[in-house]
């Protein structure tokens, strides 16, 4: 793998810190738009884009034949014959990605943590991932935003394409959180709690989403079950909104045997997904509003940003 700069394994100690703490972000020139390949094939050169209605200069395109690490966030606690659906999938596929994608490993029960650095070495991945202990607590939501900051500061440091995708068998009742117990006002028979006892997850999801519109790291979700009661379909939907919003997407599977067709999807479109870098000299507000075309396509791609102005 070519890296600009700086060799790979120096590049992610500099990103490691951001684990630990807040780092200080230096004021953006560029803004990095992730957006899903498409069919047929989006043309490097024809990327073109507006940020609030108005035209913006494309610095640079990161596309599937460059550089790119993807960390494998692993939030599995459940039943074992989907994890060991998912590991035999995972066997499969992984030495099958493109010799340009790094691999990393990280878990995310209670900390992130970090359990291989990127290496092309896909043996070295799937043995970490097959000694990987599947217990504990879910901890997707109390990671994604950690994770962001990881794939933020690796993206402006190495100037590569970089991807978290997790996989998943998060049951939203298997939270430290609690996220089904509202507190409902007692003296308001019109309190919403009362009718709708997913609104707390749906707020929660709203946080997110503001959370992670100021990230240029696309998130993708291999979920390896589904569940069908109300907080739990909250909670699934909102796993895909914050997927589509970043770039990414996500995938539910209802039994082991729909587990590797959702891990080729989405690790295809992880694999294969864009890094547009746009000028952000001209943007004075705290938000934008991107919009990207590739010739006459116009492309879905994560589209509002918070600068933090």
């Amino acid at each position: 793998m070519r890296l600009p700069i700086l060799p790979m394994t120096l590049v992610f100690a500099f990103a490691l810190p951001i684990l630990g703490a807040e780092a200080k972000v230096a004021a953006r020139t560029v803004l990095r738009v992730a957006a899903l390949d498409q069919d047929p094939p989006l043309d490097k050169a024809a990327f073109k884009a507006t940020l609030d209605g108005s035209p913006a200069t494309v610095l640079r395109v990161r596309g599937p034949k460059d550089d790119m690490v993807l960390f494998l966030v692993l939030d599995l606690t459940g039943e074992v014959s989907l994890i060991d659906a998912a590991r035999n999938a995972l066997a499969e596929r992984l030495p099958q990605l493109p010799p340009n994608i790094w691999l990393a490993v990280v878990k995310s029960q209670d900390l992130l943590q970090v359990l291989a650095d990127p290496t092309p070495d896909r043996q070295k991945v799937l043995d970490t991932i097959l000694t990987y202990a599947a217990t504990g607590k879910a901890g997707l939501l109390a990671t994604l935003e950690t994770a962001a900051r990881l794939g933020d500061g690796l993206i402006r440091r190495a100037d590569v394409r970089v991807a978290m995708l997790y996989l998943t068998d998060s049951n939203i009742y298997n939270y430290r959180e609690d996220f089904t117990n509202p507190v409902i006002n007692s003296s308001d028979s019109r309190d919403l709690s009362r009718r709708f006892p997913e609104q707390l997850i749906r707020e929660k999801m709203q946080k997110l989403s503001q959370s992670l519109s100021s990230s240029e790291t696309p998130f993708f979700f291999v979920h390896l079950n589904y569940f069908s009661d109300p907080i739990n379909e909250a909670y699934q939907r909102g796993l895909l909104q914050l997927a589509a919003e970043s770039g990414g997407i996500g995938a539910f599977s209802r039994s082991p045997g729909e587990i590797p067709a959702s891990l080729d999807k989405v690790l295809a479109a992880a694999a294969s997904h864009w890094s547009i870098g746009l000028e952000l000299g001209r943007v004075k507000s705290r938000t934008a509003t991107v919009a990207l075309v590739n010739g006459e396509r116009e492309i879905p791609s994560h589209t509002r940003f918070s600068l933090g102005r």
